[in-house]
């Protein structure tokens, strides 16, 4: 099994991958889980409504306020989350709920999103976006572990929902002690 990616610190930075799969533990809520950075926007879209192509750009569109010419198809979809400056923020986070909903049955088209999702990443993450600016853009295909077994092939790489915990938990590096400080004579 490949190596799963740290969480949420993968989120704040403008680095791929742009997507990825979140397999919520037992007990756990997602929305605790999926912390939104300072500054950051992150907007929930239901996978549940996104089951063909169209009622995705449906969800999206609502989700994220796309504007009224938004064209309803995967190059108006692209276009649209490289630009999102009616929503101004240091970053993006898309957590799709009930991922595995999400074009159960259209593998083609449940590639054409990745690539979508992934194009508008790479845009942000170099500037190339509709202000030119680099910033993080990342969604979350959330789903529970019995989900998971729902769709054969995610082509996603795993999140690791446990990184923070551990980062926290890791002692210290061994330091040379240092002498104590004397307080100063007046």
């Amino acid at each position: 099994m490949p190596a799963k990616l740290p969480f949420p610190t993968h989120l704040s930075k403008p680095s791929p991958p742009w997507s990825g799969l979140l397999v919520i533990p037992r007990g756990s809520s997602t929305t605790a889980m999926v912390k939104t950075p300072t500054g950051f926007l992150m907007r929930t879209i239901d996978g549940k409504k996104c089951r063909t192509s169209s009622s995705l750009f449906d969800e999206f569109a609502r989700a994220l306020s796309f504007p009224d010419y938004f064209g309803h198809n995967w190059d108006a979809l692209e276009e649209c989350l490289a630009d999102l400056e009616w929503l101004p923020a240091k970053g993006y986070i898309l957590l799709i709920l009930d991922a595995h909903a999400v074009l159960p049955n259209d593998e083609e088209e449940y590639e054409t999103l990745l690539e979508v999702l992934d194009d508008a990443g790479e845009a942000w993450s170099k500037g190339q976006t509709a202000d030119g600016r680099c910033a993080p853009f990342h969604v979350v295909f959330a789903v529970t572990e019995q989900e998971k077994s729902k769709r054969h092939r995610w082509e996603l790489e795993e999140f690791n929902p446990t990184e923070q915990a551990k980062s926290r938990s890791t002692p210290p590096r061994n330091r040379p002690a240092t002498p104590a400080r004397k307080p100063a004579k007046k």
